[in-house]
């Protein structure tokens, strides 16, 4: 660790971060970033100088334990304790329920992101950047000098275009993660191997323009190539892929499988900060499931992740598929759950979680054909977790959750609530 002060300043090299990814009642951050402590406030930057966390002392933020993080797609996340930190896990595998403002506003009544002391926090970061530039050339020569320079550089419009080079590179963007990211608090590398979605279901709101197609090969090894110089030296502080968009399991067998070897070694997550096994994560359609080859899953098995694909199944009458717009049968729906727990129990390394939505206008059947499932579905190793979709405008924050706790007591599965993010 090296640790400079210079005036006002104090900033921080290579203090280590956590690197297991793991669940935690009490603050904690992941990986290296440059830590920087100013007018009360402690903030993270990744190793290319860009922001990533903010949080403070008593004088200036209203709990030190809180945080505002940055995402890589230019997003704001506030990371609080609900209701304490056991309620907080209970619902949503996390002890800090992260908060985005945009997909999760109808189910908790605050908005901390409205609050006074957040944009007090980005003003400071606005002065901070002001500050940082006034002081460079008074800095010695070398680390000190060359950080303070990047990070008089990445002002709140530098951070805007570089989300937006990060969209170019990969043509686009991922208007929403797999739940199972909140594994690795959404640290996650993106690339596109197949755009839409071939259901473009009614209730859907992450819908993409067009129908399902599949990117070239070229397009996706161009990905990687720029990814890979745009994440630079902070490429370190990552060790999971994310294949996208909504339907990456269509792709099929060989894109899927050279994707995830070429991202492998151009990120070099062989040398990754983090322990453990890399992550690769993907959506799948129901049919894509289905009609995916015990071939596509040994492969799986044997690359150097572990692979987590997350399928929406939604529900599982007939009367409910059809209010969704979900043009799929409820015997489709039960062979895919039924596949989904033979995957899980015949891998070590691939995993299958699912989602089935939420609503107080959806039938009442709906519910009870839910929690039938889940209460007599085997348990395999703490595997096949199983996400609740909030229907955004569907019901209330007190209905919502009063479904959420009745099927998940009565499940034998994991059960979560799914809060979405997107990058």
């Amino acid at each position: 660790m090296q640790r400079y002060e210079l005036e006002d300043l104090e900033i921080i090299f290579d203090r280590a971060g956590r690197n297991d990814w793991g669940k935690f009642s009490f603050p904690v951050w992941y990986g290296i970033p440059v830590k920087v402590s100013w007018r009360g406030y402690e903030f993270d930057f990744n190793l290319r100088g860009a922001l990533k966390r903010i949080t403070g002392g008593r004088t200036v933020w209203p709990d030190p334990g809180e945080i505002l993080k940055r995402t890589d797609g230019d997003d704001f996340i506030y990371y609080y304790g609900a209701d304490g930190y056991s309620a907080a896990y209970d619902l949503i595998k996390n002890y800090y329920v992260p908060y985005n403002g945009w997909s999760d506003r109808d189910l908790f009544a605050e908005n901390p992101l409205a609050g006074r002391h957040v944009g007090q926090a980005l003003a400071a970061f606005d002065s901070l950047i002001g500050r940082a530039d006034e002081l460079v050339c008074s800095a010695p020569p070398g680390r000190m000098r060359d950080f303070l320079t990047q990070l008089a550089f990445h002002d709140r419009c530098r951070l805007r275009a570089e989300a937006e080079r990060l969209h170019q590179i990969i043509g686009g963007r991922l208007p929403v993660l797999p739940p199972d990211t909140i594994d690795v608090d959404y640290e996650v590398i993106p690339l596109i191997v197949a755009e839409g979605c071939s259901y473009n279901c009614r209730f859907c709101r992450f819908k993409t323009a067009g129908g399902f197609q599949r990117r070239s090969w070229d397009n996706i090894l161009g990905q990687i190539e720029g990814l890979s110089k745009y994440y630079g030296a902070d490429i370190v502080n990552y060790n999971s892929l994310v294949l996208g968009q909504n339907n990456a399991l269509a792709a099929g067998e060989e894109i899927l499988v050279a994707a995830a070897e070429f991202a492998y070694e151009a990120f070099n997550f062989a040398a990754s900060y983090h322990r453990g096994r890399p992550n690769l994560f993907l959506f799948g359609s129901v049919d894509a499931l289905l009609e995916a080859n015990d071939s596509l899953f040994d492969r799986l098995e044997r690359l150097p992740y572990h692979t987590t694909v997350n399928v929406g199944l939604e529900a599982l009458d007939q009367d409910t598929l059809k209010l969704l717009g979900k043009p799929l049968g409820p015997e489709k729906i039960h062979a895919a759950f039924r596949k989904l727990l033979a995957i899980n129990r015949c891998y070590d390394h691939v995993t299958v979680s699912c989602n089935f939505v939420l609503g107080r206008d959806l039938p009442r059947r709906h519910m009870e054909a839910v929690k039938a499932l889940l209460s007599g579905a085997p348990a395999v190793r703490g595997k096949g977790v199983v996400y609740l979709s909030p229907m955004i405008g569907a019901a209330g924050r007190r209905q919502i959750l009063k479904e959420f706790s009745e099927i998940k007591m009565n499940s034998s599965l994991p059960v979560f609530l799914y809060l979405a993010q997107r990058l």
